[in-house]
């Protein structure tokens, strides 16, 4: 079992490249700069103006681009992805909860996802599933499954399980084809915090963005750990006396209803013991304005 901080270095370090495509200024709007564009002649002085590579193009910079006579710029190209769902067999809506969930993060990235697999674990039908979805650059699997499973299937894996609640049987690994290959659990909460955590961190290494880091924002009362690992909360910012944060109040499988109303998550560390007012504590917003 591996800190959060481990994992996602070691997430960042299998960072692959998906190729780049050519799009007019017209087409790019949302993209991921791959190469800075460059000016010459009268409008070289607003080189240091035009956004770097790694940037999430707007209109306000691809106005600037065509009004300096640049039409086209390199962007990186989406990666093909596959999401697989492991029903239980008993019913229950969470492979198509946790497909929203990463559709939704996929979509800030100008992802598409691919329709989804839903499957129930146990079954021949999973160990097909798993097999022919190697050629995407990659897979998604949201459920309780054994990554025995995976590694049937030639993919080796990078680590097992870390150190955070509610995101602890997070796996990752890749397969002969290299595609990145990540298991999360079944329960939609755990799904927000990993995708958060660890999806968004792959991506932007992969795109040269900036990492996905927390704001430390002063904490508005008081709260004692909860279980013997690091834990993530739904929480929402205040306006009190200066930007603060609070945790939302929540209760068993409530939790998603809680996230629906958050602002982000916050970590509450098993170093840092009782939270009490004015306590800093990393808080990620859901939507990164990077």
């Amino acid at each position: 079992m591996i800190s959060v901080t481990a994992a996602i270095q070691q997430i960042t370090a299998c960072r692959t490249s998906w190729g780049k495509s050519i799009l007019t200024t017209a087409e790019a709007m949302g993209c991921i700069l791959a190469t800075p564009p460059a000016l010459e002649g009268t409008h070289s002085s607003l080189t240091a103006a035009l956004p770097d590579a790694g940037t999430r193009l707007t209109g306000r910079q691809l106005a600037l681009l065509t009004a300096t006579g640049i039409a086209r710029v390199s962007v990186h190209a989406p990666p093909s992805v596959v999401y697989i769902g492991i029903g239980e067999g008993d019913g229950s809506t969470h492979p198509q909860i946790n497909r929203i969930t990463i559709e939704g993060t996929l979509a800030h990235y100008g992802i598409p996802l691919h329709p989804g697999i839903f499957v129930t674990a146990g079954t021949p039908a999973l160990q097909k599933a798993v097999e022919e979805s190697l050629d995407a650059d990659m897979l998604i699997i949201c459920g309780n499954i054994p990554p025995k499973v995976l590694m049937d299937a030639g993919v080796e894996q990078v680590f097992n399980r870390v150190k955070a609640h509610p995101c602890q049987p997070f796996w990752f690994g890749y397969s002969p084809t290299k595609t990145r290959v990540f298991l999360l659990p079944s329960n939609p909460f755990a799904v927000q915090v990993a995708a958060k955590l660890f999806l968004e961190s792959y991506l932007k290494s992969c795109w040269s963005m900036g990492p996905v880091k927390p704001w430390l924002l002063p904490y508005t009362e008081h709260r004692s750990p909860v279980v013997q690992l690091d834990e993530y909360l739904p929480a929402a910012t205040v306006h009190r006396n200066g930007l603060k944060v609070r945790a939302m109040s929540f209760s068993g499988k409530t939790d998603i209803a809680a996230a629906a109303r958050a602002d982000g998550i916050i970590c509450h560390t098993m170093e840092h013991g009782s939270l009490e007012p004015s306590s800093l504590v990393p808080f990620f917003p859901w939507h990164d304005p990077s």
